[in-house]
This record gives C-alpha cells, structure tokens and sequence, in this order.
C-alpha cells in the first residue's frame, strides 16, 4: 500500500503540525485537536562574539473538521508563534529582548470527493516540492524565492486533491490588495511504491516574477536523499536559480543525521550557499534533541552552531 506523500516526509523529517495533537473535543461529526510546541535554541556564530544568542520559540495550533454531509466536511485551522526577536534594548538599565507573536497559519475550508478548498493564511501549491528538502531543524528551505512559490502567504485560495493513489495535485491563488499584484501556482506530485517522489511547480505574478520548482526524493530503508531545482525571475529585469539538496539516515530510531547544501544566485551573483550537518535525538515522539553547524562559503559570511531542544505536544 502506498504512503502518502505527507507520511514519507514525516519519515524523512518534517513533522507536520498537527503531529502528536491532542483531540479535546469530539462529538457528531466534529472534532478538535490542539497541538504546539516548546522550543528553546540558542546560536553560537562568528557575530555573537562567543556569547549566545537565543532563537527560542513556542507554537500552538488549533484544528478542527465537522462532517457536513456525506461528501462534504467542514475544516479550519489556525497556528500562533511565540519568539524572541534579535533586536535588544535597554530597559532600567538591563538588556532585555523582545518577544512578539505572530500567525503562521489562518485558514478554513470544505472538503469534498474531489479535493479540499481552502482560503486564508496558508501554503501555496508549490510548497508540496520545496518540501522534498525542506528536512531540517533549521538550516534548509531555501528554495522559495517568490511568494507566490512560499509558505504561509495571506489572502490564499487553495486547492488540494490526491489522484491515482499516489498523484496529489494543488492550485494557490493570491489575491492582493493592491491592484495588478495578484499570483497563481500549481503543482503536482507523484509517490512511486518503490520510494521514489517526483514533482514540479509553476508560479506566477503579476508583478513580473515567476518560479519553476522541481524536486525528486527517495526512501531506501533507513536513507533519505532529495534534490529541488528553483528557476525563474525575481522582476522583469532580474533572474535566479536556486538549488538544496538533503540526505537523512536514520542510524537508530532514536538518533538520525540530516545534512543540506543550499546555493542561491539572484542575477548572476550568489546569494546562498552554505553546507550544514544536524545530529538529531529523538527520545520519543515528544522530546527531541539536536545540534546543527552550518558552514557558510559566501565571502564574509559567517558560520554557526545551533542547538536546540523541543518538545511537541
């Protein structure tokens, strides 16, 4: 029986956010589920002149369906973010940091026997490919140059439907307040029995700029490798290619090692690249420990070591 495509990438190392939720309500048709969580990180790099400098954050999310009809259920979802900022200020004398709050996810929705649409704060469609790397605690996904090929855009229309027992086809359209900003994407993705994930996507605004994604992943018992391939132009003066590749191997269940290249060029000059190694532990599906380094190649950039330790709920 075939995984989908959401499954392999839990395998691989993206847990969704709903993971590990807790149902708090459930009754008639209509369910609600309450997940997080607590994250705290510290950076150590050449600009924090040997001291720390804390990336800790929280997360919450609300998601909930209702069974309208036979065919057809209702569903919304809504995630918040809690963060210290980098900027510090001094307060009676003290340094202090700032938190702030942000959405990450507002979105609501009906699910049909042709597929889900949705509309609010979400993914548009070419997320499903940039997925394929993005497998890291931190150091990837930066393979989404245009918004209209990002995560956790506003103003969003969504499609998502699973075909074929192994095909997943998704449509995002952006709905700008200004006029003549408006976008669109579509992708499509396909899970092969034998461990093989293939897919591509296309975005475009109105503003000028475009995106081309592919993206290949394969699981092979405990390894996993992908690549993705961005192109396209950032205005109608500027283009860029964008490429991550990732590998995981899962030594024990409890213990895996994520490495990720990631090069960016924007108008024939390189604006990313970097190579970065995670040890990560797992000591249930609750707790986890990581540390990550990453080696930057740009000229003057400066390397760091992330570690970290989160626990979902």
């Amino acid at each position: 029986m075939k995984k989908t495509l959401l499954a392999t990438a839990i395998i691989s190392g993206l847990v969704s956010a709903t993971a590990g939720a807790a149902t708090v309500y459930d009754n008639d048709g209509t369910t609600m589920k309450i997940g997080g969580r607590a994250e705290v990180r510290g950076v150590f790099g050449d600009g924090v002149d040997g001291t720390m400098e804390d990336k800790s954050r929280a997360r919450i999310n609300f998601d909930a369906s209702t069974q309208i009809s036979e065919n057809l259920t209702g569903f919304g979802f809504m995630e918040y973010e809690l963060t210290n900022t980098s900027s510090l200020e001094v307060e009676d004398g003290e340094l202090e940091g700032k938190s702030a709050l942000n959405t990450r996810y507002l979105y609501a929705g009906i699910g049909t026997q042709i597929g889900d649409f949705s509309y609010g704060k979400q993914n548009t469609a070419g997320v499903q490919i940039s997925d394929f790397t993005d497998i890291a605690s931190n150091h990837s996904g930066e393979q989404q140059i245009i918004d209209a090929a990002s995560d956790k855009q506003n103003n969003t229309f969504a499609y998502s439907g699973t075909f074929a027992d192994g095909l997943t086809v998704q449509a995002s359209y952006i709905a700008e307040k200004d006029e003549d900003d408006d976008s669109f994407g579509i992708s499509a993705a396909y899970e092969f029995d034998f461990g093989l994930n293939i897919g591509a996507a296309y975005a475009s605004a109105d503003d000028d700029s475009n995106q081309a994604t592919f993206g290949a992943g394969y699981t092979l018992n405990d390894l996993y490798v992908a690549a993705t391939y961005s192109m396209g132009d950032i205005d109608a003066n500027d283009d860029f290619t964008g490429l991550e590749v990732a590998a995981q191997y899962k030594f024990t269940k409890e213990f895996r090692l994520i490495g990720i290249y990631a090069n960016v060029e924007e108008d024939s000059e390189t604006t990313v690249d970097y190579v970065a190694l995670e040890a990560q532990y797992r000591f249930n599906s609750s707790i986890r420990t990581y540390a990550s380094y990453q080696l930057d190649n740009m000229d003057g950039g400066e390397d760091e070591l992330m570690v970290g330790l989160r626990y979902n709920f």
